[in-house]
């Protein structure tokens, strides 16, 4: 099985324990480890994959917190830098099971390319791109772009999620901008509905699929909360449904979807070349790991194991 390398953030999440409130009114806060890219590799190894993060973190008592949660879910830390203070959020889940949150960065913008360790990225390996914080102005927008570049000039799979956060991104236009030159050169790309229409400027969604993979995108995944998920390819469109579960923290539920996508495309041969069928029952199976993580609180917790999955058949 190939590695899958995921760059961008690793931070703490200060998760509310009072229920049905919001930031405002919360009062009781549980640490936990997040970060879109660090879901993603965590739920690449609990499924049985290999994943390495490339990131930074703080060398504080929540850096090595963090650095700690990934090797107990037995993700690769060898390119994790800490240095300067971690990156918090502070999260709580509303009445519908939708998060109310903020971010306080630190550390996982100081990221540098001279950072990576190129030598231990093979041939057949897998790169994700899927930071919430990445296309922020800071060290790690530059490494991101590097790395992209570096990935496409060797011939590396290419995942994209552009992790799109309303209450960081100040500059729509200019982050889809970004957004569209990974794009471009994608072998896979997840978006929400949202994401899409802002990325493709369709507000119909099969419109929208189309457009993106004119961009470049190889395959585009266009997920739908409960109503499952639109594939879309060269060979055509589709809706693969997802499963009928209690929703408790949709927190993680679209990394565990793309983590899950990514471990079957890394243990399958060849790499760039699925057909439309597999890649239907690629997305059947992650559409069920995103709905299982929806059933307890915390990302890199909630993450379901194959054993787990397999109780859901």
């Amino acid at each position: 099985m190939r590695n899958v390398f995921c760059i961008g953030e690793l931070l703490i999440d200060f998760v509310c324990r009072n229920t049905n409130v919001s930031l405002v009114n919360g009062s009781d806060f549980e640490k936990k480890a997040g970060g879109a890219p660090a879901n993603v590799a965590a739920a690449i190894t609990k499924l049985g994959g290999h994943a390495t993060f490339m990131g930074q973190v703080g060398n504080d008592p929540f850096g090595e917190f963090l650095e700690q949660t990934l090797q107990h879910a037995h993700v690769d830390t060898s390119m994790l830098i800490k240095d300067k203070q971690t990156t918090l959020a502070f999260v709580s889940i509303n009445q519908d099971g939708e998060r109310d949150f903020i971010f306080m960065r630190g550390a996982d913008g100081e990221y540098h390319f001279n950072s990576i360790d190129l030598s231990k990225i093979k041939t057949n390996d897998l790169i994700h791109f899927g930071s919430a914080t990445a296309l922020l102005s800071s060290p790690l927008k530059d490494t991101y772009f590097q790395l992209m570049q570096y990935a496409r000039d060797n011939g590396h799979f290419i995942s994209f999620d552009p992790n799109y956060r309303s209450a960081l991104i100040t500059d729509t236009e200019q982050f889809a901008q970004d957004c569209l030159a990974f794009i471009k050169h994608a072998h896979f790309v997840k978006v929400s509905q949202e994401e899409a229409i802002m990325l493709s400027k369709e507000i119909n969604l099969q419109q929208s699929a189309l457009k993106l993979l004119n961009y470049g995108a190889k395959v585009v995944a266009i997920t739908l909360g409960k109503d499952g998920t639109l594939l879309a390819t060269k060979e055509g469109q589709t809706i693969i449904p997802s499963i009928s579960i209690k929703q408790v923290d949709t927190t993680g539920a679209g990394d565990a979807f793309v983590g899950a996508m990514l471990y079957q495309i890394a243990k399958s041969e060849p790499t760039l070349s699925h057909t439309f069928k597999d890649l239907t029952e690629f997305i059947s199976f992650a559409n069920k790991v995103g709905a299982i993580t929806c059933t307890n609180y915390g990302a890199i917790a909630s993450l379901p194991s194959l054993t787990h999955i397999k109780a859901y058949d």
